[in-house]
């Protein structure tokens, strides 16, 4: 394929890992390298979890079913995965296990965090691990944006403080992963629907990414747009 030339598929890495906050564009820049490298897909069902409408409406009281429910349903998935053809090139998800954990310490009581992590522990050691991992990141007026944009019914009154919250996390999570080899992206001026140079060049990337083993993370400059009003 065109967009590959300057990516040879021989160096590509085979499991990879899209993350980053609500409408940053993980699922777009999936579905896209999906079909670029005609990989398998693991996409986050969230519209399953019959608590997040709730949730988005009383954290307090639907936050434990809500993160236990999306816990079990993405183990469920990393499991089918795991187990699943392995003679596929290359898979991508868009979303990092690890991300439970996240989720969970913003928005769980100290009780309900014990009770979480002793699950989390126990599932967490047969999930398969990476071997890239892409973190895309925004403004909060721009993934503000996005959301309204995509005009979901339980996300039209999204708090912004809440979202502002979970970039400082992100921000603070992956200033410190080292687990594998890490990319990151401003997707700030990117739309990964039609731009096709944007995508040749997040493929090379990908490539010196991982034959590095380099964790790309310019700290003081991207914590500073991240928050960025």
């Amino acid at each position: 394929m065109e967009l590959l030339d300057r990516a040879p598929f021989d160096q590509l890495p085979r499991y990879i890992v899209v993350e980053g906050p609500i409408g940053v564009g993980k699922t777009t820049l999936v579905t896209r390298l999906g079909q670029l490298l005609e990989a398998r897909t693991i996409l986050e069902i969230f519209e399953e979890n019959p608590f997040l409408a709730d949730f988005y409406r009383d954290r307090h009281r639907y936050a434990f079913q809500t993160e236990m429910f999306f816990l079990l349903s993405r183990y469920r998935q990393q499991e089918s995965f795991a187990q699943e053809d392995l003679f596929s090139r290359f898979s991508i998800s868009d979303y990092l296990f690890g991300k439970c954990r996240l989720f969970a310490g913003m928005t769980l009581s100290d009780h309900e965090l014990a009770l979480f992590d002793k699950v989390y522990g126990i599932l967490s050691r047969d999930v398969p691990r990476p071997d890239l991992v892409i973190y895309l990141h925004a403004p909060v007026n721009t993934l503000i944006g996005r959301i309204s944009e995509r005009g979901r019914d339980y996300e039209r009154d999204f708090d912004a403080g809440y979202l502002r919250t979970l970039l400082e996390l992100y921000t603070d999570f992956f200033a410190s992963y080292d687990h594998t080899p890490l990319l990151t992206i401003d997707t700030t001026g990117l739309d990964f629907r039609d731009d096709d140079e944007a995508l040749a060049n997040i493929v090379g990337e990908m490539v010196r990414a991982t034959i590095e083993g380099r964790r790309d993370y310019g700290a003081s400059a991207q914590q500073m747009s991240l928050l960025d009003l």
